[in-house]
């Protein structure tokens, strides 16, 4: 039996306009969404940085405050509070140029003066070592670490300035990181001098750790002060 149904070409014609239409209004949508996501994901990127560099600013500013009452209390009043403010600025962008714990910094200042911006070196036998300042530098040494960057050291008196100690102190320290590759050997290399420890690390013959243990000490002491 045949059908009698039959659809007529204005009809077929409506329905396929419709059905183009609601593809095409399928299509704008999809496209519309892809744009909103692709925008979500571009805002979400932004504000993951954002937080990020919140978090950074956070762990920064919470460095300096450490920094800065650490000083304090290794000092116990021998810094003014321009020289503390000036030194706490210092250590704080090394640390960040660096990527390197501010604390383990004034560690070696703890063992080196006990945080007396006045400190002499001495020898065992009592005569004066050439040590001089918070990190206890060498006149010959801090005139060459200067030469690098642009600061002129020419008498102890300008080793006996914190803010020149220190830089150089840090500068060198730096240095032996780079060379060694870590902050242990580096330790004891900025103790026994890094001729010294070339000389054993090429004999084979065992660093000794005596001064790196004080160093770590006085880290954890730091590390457990309430900032």
């Amino acid at each position: 039996m045949k059908s009698n149904v039959r659809i007529s070409k204005l009809t077929f014609a409506i329905a396929l306009v419709l059905c183009f239409g609601a593809l095409g209004l399928f299509v704008s949508y999809w496209y519309a969404r892809q744009a909103e996501i692709k925008e979500l994901a571009v805002k979400e990127s932004v504000l993951r940085g954002e937080l990020e560099q919140l978090s950074a600013w956070g762990k920064w500013t919470i460095d300096y405050v450490k920094i800065s009452r650490a000083l304090d209390y290794l000092s116990q009043g021998r810094l003014t509070e321009e020289q503390r403010e000036m030194l706490t600025e210092q250590i704080w962008q090394i640390s960040r140029s660096y990527a390197t714990d501010p604390l383990l910094i004034l560690a070696v200042v703890a063992q080196e003066s006990r945080g007396n911006p006045n400190a002499r070196g001495r020898k065992q036998s009592g005569a004066f070592s050439g040590a001089l300042g918070l990190m206890q530098i060498k006149l010959e040494t801090a005139k060459k670490m200067g030469a690098h960057f642009g600061l002129n050291v020419e008498t102890e008196e300008d080793l006996l300035k914190p803010e020149i100690n220190v830089t150089v102190g840090t500068a060198y320290l730096i240095r032996l990181i780079s060379k060694y590759g870590n902050w242990k050997d580096a330790l004891i290399a900025y103790n026994l001098g890094h001729s010294a420890v070339d000389r054993m690390l090429e004999s084979g013959k065992p660093l000794p750790t005596k001064y790196y243990e004080h160093v770590i000490s006085k880290y954890r002491n730091l590390l457990s002060l309430e900032f």
